[in-house]
């Protein structure tokens, strides 16, 4: 009895410490969540992509769309089958999925916000703050410009 007990102990001890890793083939979730991310990007440009311009077929976009997919598998060097066990894998565990999407927000966020100032630091320089002059037609000279040198 004092036998059975000690295995069945053991054996949930072992249980929970494999409780966090990803079984033999299926993706980590950092590889996980820049597969997704690439394919979220690849969307989003697929959908846009002369969304102004020219008349697409939604058919037509969604085969881009696949493209671009293969191309990120390609590049990333993970099978179509690889990526698809992992991502059953990860929708069977959805509080895992759910840290990987938090993941690709805080790496969006991130990405949005260098952008975001590097365009106010470009804004800012067209507009002549920090005692910068206007980059436009009515060119203002800065007041060290103004002084005069004699001879």
């Amino acid at each position: 009895m004092r036998k059975t007990a000690g295995v069945l102990l053991f054996s949930l001890l072992v249980a929970c410490g494999e409780a966090e890793r990803t079984p033999g083939g299926v993706l980590s979730k950092e590889k996980m969540r820049d597969v997704l991310l690439d394919m979220n990007y690849a969307e989003v440009y697929g959908r846009e992509q002369g969304a102004d311009t020219v008349r697409m077929a939604d058919s037509v976009r969604e085969a881009n769309v696949k493209k671009y997919y293969v191309q990120i598998l390609q590049l990333h060097g993970i099978s179509r089958e690889a990526f698809q066990r992992s991502y059953k894998f990860y929708e069977t565990h959805p509080d895992r999925l759910e840290e990987i999407y938090q993941e690709m927000l805080e790496i969006v966020k991130r990405k949005r916000e260098a952008i975001d100032s590097l365009d106010r630091i470009r804004m800012d320089r067209l507009n002549g703050v920090n005692g910068k002059s206007r980059l436009d037609s009515l060119y203002w000279p800065r007041a060290d410009s103004m002084k005069l040198t004699l001879p």
